[in-house]
């Protein structure tokens, strides 16, 4: 099993070797070169598994039987630890908001986040990679929120490994108080973990990570990895939630539509940054019977470009009640429109160039493989606050912001639909709600406290209880101008050459890295 660039212009890499290098070294991300369909025998056996046993039969799949870096016990040992300190014993769980609409929960995590689902695989395999080839890593982040506190818990205290995460001051995103805090507490108790915070969108703070990463000899030298979704690992990871939620649906759920024989369900897919849209249709290919429904919130760009063909480059990020998807370059696009076009890299290199030089339009063939497998809805602030509301008060269960977006678009495509063309709906559930109280708070218009009271739940569960004490804790806003969070090393202000400074402070930061690592330890 090999890996390629979706550019083309990087030699096919192994598993270990897609894995430690994050981005290919021709700047793209990588896709498997084979997919091989789950045949129904053994779709048929995976219902039984557990979430963890499934990670490890999808995750082997595009791990070659002889790997000498990852044995199939060594892959083993990698996922039982990954999930050793979820609050879930399931690890995934499913719960049903109508007979036709369930939600997937994949917060159950440290971090009450989807990703900690592939970050701790991720961290794991990083971690044994390094190991055994004595090796180190210093991994680049970006984060629109939740990425950042998966990645650095996913890591904390990792020998070999250090992480640079940069995230959007409060006042410049919608970045909530407990995700900050979550982030500026681990940066304050890990030596091996650095925060900057940043007066900027996320995509802003892209610009020195991508350039950084670009520079082919800049990242051999430091030894820069990525555990944004562009990493291999959490595409694979992702895969897993649509064949385990997809098998946890009952069996009278998943009628055939009229005229097939075949189950067949619809994912609605929050959307950001892309990558579980990707993993979607990684998912399909893998011969899964689903359909996608991309969600977005006001940051639309990857609705229009499903809807209309089009994506136009330097969109204007506006902050939303669902800070996470405040993503205007969802950069898994290039992974889309390489599985659309049929795995032609050199249009994705072309669109990439159009995309750069101001906007990219699809070929009308593109575009009809997207629409048949992937549908899309935009959803504002005020129909997301209003599904948050009206769920809890439907059936009790009180959706984040993130998984609302989600919700509110499946409640728009369904009646959209004849009751005979409806298929049951999974709705990816992003994060838990405790991590947004301002926004439960304003969906409710109620008070902070009524807002904790509200999304305190389940009792029991040990991350919910440990971000539940951080959200006490947390505070809107900052006690005066030029304030640096206690946990940041650095803030990067936004002046009129932001770009080159932005760049050059990474840069510095990454080369500190090195020299430290590269100083001999003293013995005392």
């Amino acid at each position: 099993m090999k890996f390629v660039s979706v550019l083309g212009g990087a030699e096919p890499a192994s598993f270990s070797e897609a894995v430690l290098n994050g981005w290919a070294p021709d700047g793209g991300m990588y896709w498997p070169a084979a997919v091989e369909p789950v045949s129904s025998r053994t779709l048929s056996a995976w219902e039984s598994l557990s979430y963890p046993r499934l990670c490890e039969e999808v995750l082997k799949r595009f791990i070659a039987a002889d790997d000498p870096d990852v044995t199939p016990l060594d892959l083993a040992g990698i996922v039982s630890a990954a999930f050793s300190s979820f609050g879930d014993a399931e690890v995934v769980s499913l719960w049903p908001l109508s007979d036709e609409l369930h939600v997937a929960e994949l917060w159950h995590g440290p971090t009450l986040a989807f990703k900690d689902l592939g970050m701790s695989v991720l961290g794991r395999t990083l971690s044994h990679l390094l190991r055994r080839r004595r090796q180190r890593l210093t991994l680049l982040v970006g984060t629109s929120g939740d990425t950042g506190s998966s990645a650095m818990e996913a890591v904390r205290g990792l020998e070999g490994i250090e992480i640079l995460v940069l995230y959007p001051l409060q006042g410049c995103s919608s970045i909530s108080p407990v995700q900050e805090l979550q982030m500026t507490s681990v940066a304050r108790a890990a030596s091996n973990v650095h925060l900057i915070g940043v007066e900027g969108s996320s995509d802003d703070l892209d610009v020195p990570l991508e350039r950084a990463f670009r520079d082919a000899a800049f990242k051999r030298a430091h030894r820069l990895g990525s555990v944004n979704s562009v990493n291999v690992v959490r595409l694979l990871v992702q895969v897993v939630h649509y064949f385990y939620a997809y098998l946890r649906l009952p069996e009278g759920d998943l009628r055939p539509p009229e005229g097939s024989s075949e189950r067949r369900a619809r994912v609605a897919v929050p959307c950001g940054a892309g990558g579980h849209l990707a993993a979607g249709l990684l998912a399909q290919q893998m011969g899964l019977p689903i359909t996608l429904l991309a969600a977005t919130n006001a940051n639309d760009a990857l609705h229009r470009l499903l809807a209309t063909g089009e994506l136009r480059a330097h969109g204007t990020v506006s902050q939303t009640a669902s800070p996470s998807m405040d993503i205007q370059v969802p950069y898994n696009v290039w992974r889309l429109l390489f599985v659309a076009s049929g795995g032609d890299a050199a249009a994705v290199r072309g669109w990439q160039a159009d995309f750069g030089a101001g906007g990219l339009t699809l070929p009308p063939r593109v575009r009809e493989w997207l629409r048949v497998r992937v549908a899309s809805a935009a959803v504002d602030d005020a129909l997301t606050l209003r599904t948050m509301l009206e769920t809890h008060q439907r059936c009790g269960y009180l959706l984040d912001p993130h998984t609302a977006v989600g919700v509110a678009a499946a409640q728009i495509a369904a009646e959209e639909e004849s009751c005979a063309a409806r298929v049951p709906t999974l709705c990816l559930g992003c994060a838990h709600p405790i991590k947004f109280l301002p926004t439960v708070a304003a969906a409710f218009g109620c008070s902070a406290s009524r807002a904790l009271a509200l999304a305190s739940g389940p009792a029991g569960h040990r991350c919910v209880e440990a971000v539940g004490q951080l959200a006490q804790q947390a505070k809107q806003g900052y006690p005066a101008a030029g304030w640096v969070p206690p946990g940041c090393c650095a803030v990067l202000r936004k002046g009129e050459a932001w770009q080159a400074e932005w760049t050059a402070a990474v840069r510095a930061k990454v080369e500190e890295l090195s020299a430290a690592a590269a100083a001999p330890r003293s013995r005392l």
